[in-house]
């Protein structure tokens, strides 16, 4: 598997490329906000200067046993996304980036205090997304301030992975490694499926779309190992079962806060009155859905959930209407290649999840 890698990967792939066109979107974003363009823009241009080809950080001799496996089992997922799942790989995953310890990145989410509508940030080339993204702790952590002085919730997390859609070569980031492996797999599909399907303006279903299909092809990717594989397919699996059992709670919370925000009351009001709805929630999920997991230690941090609007959003926008994806795939047979068909031409229509339903056995 990393000779195929090699083969592409002998020098740092279009450098030079990749510095032109961050120049041509800084030149297409400067009059959208420039100077946070300009510090993103430098900030990318680091990863790439100091990342180095996969097969050249194996052969360093600087990595541990246990990093050296998982990069290698990387190269071997990403090989695997390629031939039997038909995503767009590119130059994805070719390239390796040791951020020292520290973490890649910082994604920023933010709602009102009395809404499910979130904040959203507008971008030629990727649209309107819901979230923002910083190199700097620093600046990512003034943001997030400004945003609740100004009466946001807001969700400020460290990230390990992103995809630049294909347009650059996104390279394995260090604190990846720290991933137990399946769960390694699953990530590199999922950024994958971004560079494969991708709608402007619908973080919603770019997420969901990449949350199906990285769940879905990990476990194809143990089933295809063989008897050796089997095992961590069916715990897999078996995950993926509680996680659903997770999210239908999830859904029903989302929608009793919907119910709640929409009532013609005060703002004050309701950002006082909404920690019952958050309290009975969490109540209901240590009686009625922990019982039923089959790793309940794996789901416990719900039983703590944050009175945070934007951390609701966040959780929402990865797991929304799984099912459907579902209903469009099994028709097919388990091809990737005609859910990867029907996902596209969504991608192009005016609506993709009507157009999903539509595509489904029962036509919606």
């Amino acid at each position: 598997m990393v000779p195929a890698v090699k083969q592409r990967c002998r020098r740092k792939p279009g450098l030079l490329l990749c510095c032109g066109l961050l120049c041509a979107l800084l030149g297409l974003w400067g009059c959208v906000n420039g100077e946070y363009i300009a510090r993103q823009a430098i900030g990318q241009l680091g990863v790439l200067v100091r990342s180095v080809p996969i097969e050249q950080a194996l052969a360093s001799g600087t990595l541990s046993a246990e990093q050296t496996r998982k990069l290698s089992l990387i190269v071997e997922a990403r090989e695997f996304a390629r031939t039997e799942l038909g995503l767009n790989v590119g130059w994805a995953f070719s390239l390796f980036h040791d951020t020292g310890g520290e973490p890649l990145a910082y994604n920023l989410s933010a709602a009102p205090q009395d809404s499910l509508v979130p904040r959203s940030w507008v971008f030629p080339i990727v649209g309107e997304i819901d979230y923002v993204g910083y190199f700097s702790r620093a600046d990512a952590e003034q943001a997030d301030a400004q945003l609740q002085q100004q009466g946001y919730d807001t969700m400020l997390r460290a990230v390990d992975a992103y995809s630049t859609l294909g347009w650059l070569p996104d390279p394995v980031h260090s604190p990846l490694l720290e991933r137990a492996d399946a769960n390694l797999v699953e990530v590199v599909i999922h950024e994958l499926a971004h560079n494969t399907v991708y709608v402007n303006g619908r973080s919603d279903f770019n997420e969901s779309l990449a949350t199906f299909i990285g769940r879905t092809g990990a476990v194809l990717f143990y089933e295809r190992r063989g008897p050796d594989g089997e095992q961590t397919a069916e715990l897999l699996r078996a995950r993926y079962v509680d996680q659903d059992r997770v999210t239908a709670w999830f859904v029903e919370l989302f929608e009793t806060l919907q119910q709640y925000y929409d009532q013609d009351i005060p703002h004050d009001e309701k950002v006082a009155g909404r920690e019952a709805v958050f309290q009975a929630a969490r109540d209901r999920f240590v009686s009625e859905v922990q019982p039923q997991l089959s790793e309940p230690q794996r789901h416990q941090g719900w039983a703590w959930l944050p009175t945070n609007n934007a951390w609701i959003l966040l959780n929402r926008r990865y797991n929304f209407d799984l099912d459907l994806f579902q209903a469009v795939y099994d028709p097919g047979g388990g091809d990737f290649r005609v859910l990867l068909e029907t996902l596209r031409a969504a991608a192009r229509s005016a609506d993709p999840w009507a157009h999903l339903r539509k595509a489904t056995p029962s036509g919606g």
